[in-house]
């Protein structure tokens, strides 16, 4: 069980409870009328409860839609080919789900007025992820930076054509982005 400092062991099953209520009422109401009283009362936790493990509604919502942690596991046994592959395919599996696009304006507002959760989500998602497209790699720095546009092009090339682009999201986009993102892999 995870703890936070001293006290009683953390209850995962509030965590699991309080973030599929916050999942399920960004479909219901959207960002704009999601409150933290609304989830925790629906969720059968205190305020006080919610406080103690998210400190605002974007860390909330952000943990609801995307976890605490990166899931790799779709990177294991990859080369870097398979990378931008999962990249590109995880991209736009994130933002076409109902509940990130529901969250997608309120999020970015938040992350635009907030440094501090820009940088983790960034350093969070970003970091572990390319260490992967690093390994074997002669020259690291460009190879992190390598990393890191496709990242950056991916996942904003998921969001726009998600939220704004709808009409044009479709699997051939995709493979074209792909195939534009794989001569990275050669490098």
């Amino acid at each position: 069980m995870n703890t936070t400092g001293s006290g009683r062991p953390r209850d995962p099953r509030i965590d699991d409870a309080v973030l599929e209520v916050t999942r399920t009422m960004l479909l219901e109401v959207g960002w704009e009328q999601l409150s933290v009283r609304a989830i925790a009362a629906r969720a059968g936790v205190s305020r006080a409860s919610m406080s103690r493990r998210w400190s605002s509604k974007a860390h909330l919502v952000l943990g609801s839609i995307l976890g605490a942690t990166p899931d790799l596991t779709p990177f294991e046994g990859t080369d870097r080919d398979g990378w931008i592959r999962w990249v590109v395919a995880g991209s736009a599996q994130l933002f076409a789900r109902p509940e990130v696009r529901a969250a997608a304006p309120g999020l970015l507002a938040a992350l635009r007025d907030h440094d501090d959760l820009r940088n983790e989500l960034w350093r969070g998602f970003s970091g572990p992820s390319t260490q992967l497209f690093l390994e074997d790699s002669e020259d690291r720095d460009a190879a992190l930076l390598d990393a890191k546009a496709v990242l950056v092009m991916a996942a904003g090339a998921a969001m726009f054509s998600s939220l704004i682009a709808v009409e044009d999201d479709t699997e051939e986009l995709r493979g074209r982005i792909l195939a534009l993102l794989l001569p990275v892999a050669e490098k």
